[in-house]
């Protein structure tokens, strides 16, 4: 009798499986990693519109602020608590700025902690009595954790040209993206003038 040995070849079970496997973990690894790189592109744009949301309140901010004028009244009628000669009053928490803006109507800009939103409110002349209802500059998507108002040489009586840091800390509400802006503005018009 002749020896027959099958000539037919194939894959047995066992490298079936391992095969199966291999190419299953390998179909998750990539599935893991599309997963990933989706997350992260998702949170990328999240803080890139936060970013553009919170730079867009701090530009409008920055372009009232460098165009403000001194407080001429006497007594004051804007700057109530800084009083005549002053460029910007701001409050005592840091949390809030006054000024007459290039329009001479008395402008304020504040945060308010509880809502988390930065206002604005103008008033109809140059007097803080006639303030119109606070209007939201930030968007309600975004809250504001933080705001801080620094000035210096806002008194014509130091040497120093009036100039103002608003520092700015936000976080988007449904995506994880916080942001954080400082800028420093300073007097579009130089101040030297003395009011008599």
């Amino acid at each position: 009798m002749q020896n027959m040995k099958s000539k037919e070849s194939g894959f047995t079970l066992v490298e079936m499986l391992v095969a199966t496997a291999l190419f299953g973990l390998l179909v998750g690894l990539v599935f893991q990693l599309f997963i990933s790189s989706f997350s992260v592109q998702r949170n990328t744009l999240s803080i890139q519109e936060s970013a553009n949301q919170i730079s867009f309140v701090a530009e409008y901010m920055e372009r009232a602020l460098r165009q403000a004028r001194k407080e001429s009244a006497n007594p004051a009628a804007c700057l109530t608590g800084a009083g005549r000669g002053w460029n910007y009053e701001v409050s005592a928490a840091n949390d809030s700025i006054t000024f007459l803006d290039r329009d001479n109507l008395c402008r304020k800009f504040s945060f308010d902690p509880v809502g988390q939103q930065i206002f604005e409110e103008v008033s109809t002349d140059n007097q803080a009595a006639h303030f119109t209802g606070a209007e939201p500059l930030t968007p309600g998507t975004m809250a504001v954790t933080g705001f801080r108002i620094e000035q210096r040489g806002a008194d014509e009586q130091d040497s120093e040209q009036p100039r103002v840091t608003l520092v700015i800390e936000a976080e988007a509400t449904e995506a994880d993206a916080k942001v954080r802006v400082q800028t420093t503005i300073s007097q579009r018009t130089f101040d030297v003038v003395q009011i008599p």
